[in-house]
């Protein structure tokens, strides 16, 4: 028998793991989480095994134009997928354009290629990419905004999002073909859209399948 303060030695290593590296009740699901770009304050996230919500906090000037400021929590994948997510902001927020969503990137560049499902702090819902490294940010607007529940897809060329209230879309709301590698970044964001405020957004219910 294991010595009760070795057991709780473990214990606190694997929930202090969980909250650096994010692992779920069926084993870890990402791989990584950091800043985007350069914000000026740095981001966090943990994992709540009991409830499995991720809560990440972040700031970031934006996530438009050439080059993008954010935090992200990330792992590597190759090929097709799916990524689901429950999502909300925590509090009223600063600026209007704080956003939260499901992305995928070539690299952790802040000028990379990428597309997302966003979801803003006024409601707008968007497919956001760019298509060229350190090319313009462009978008494809859901035509319901205020989403809840979010899914980004990848078939191939085509990235898929599908965005809906109160429960998952089954059909989607925004389609692009993008040429990106066949391994990418596939993850989890939040920006605050303001250089000198962090803001929080909870994901749960998070589903990934291959």
């Amino acid at each position: 028998m294991k010595p009760i303060v070795s057991v709780m030695k473990a214990a606190m290593m694997a929930t202090l793991l969980c909250m650096i590296t994010s692992c779920s009740g069926e084993g870890k699901l990402f791989e990584g989480a950091g800043d985007i770009g350069s914000p000026k304050l740095k981001g966090s996230f943990t994992y709540d095994e009991a409830t499995q919500v991720y809560t990440l906090t972040g700031a970031g000037t934006n996530m438009w134009l050439q080059s993008d400021e954010f935090f992200m929590v990330w792992k590597k994948e190759s090929g097709d997928f799916s990524l689901s997510a429950r999502i909300a902001f925590e509090g009223e927020g600063v600026n209007a354009h704080r956003k939260l969503g499901l992305i995928i990137r070539e690299t952790l560049a802040g000028e990379s290629r990428y597309a997302d499902v966003a979801v803003h702090g006024d409601g707008l819902t968007s497919l956001q990419y760019r298509d060229a490294t350190g090319g313009e940010t462009r978008e494809v607007v859901a035509p319901t905004p205020g989403a809840d529940h979010i899914t980004l897809e990848r078939a191939g060329r085509k990235i898929l999002i599908k965005t809906g209230t109160g429960a998952y879309a089954q059909t989607p709301t925004g389609e692009i073909e993008i040429d990106l590698p066949d391994t990418c970044y596939i993850g989890l964001f939040v920006c605050s859209h303001e250089e000198d405020v962090l803001e929080t957004a909870r994901f749960s219910d998070v589903r990934y399948r291959p």
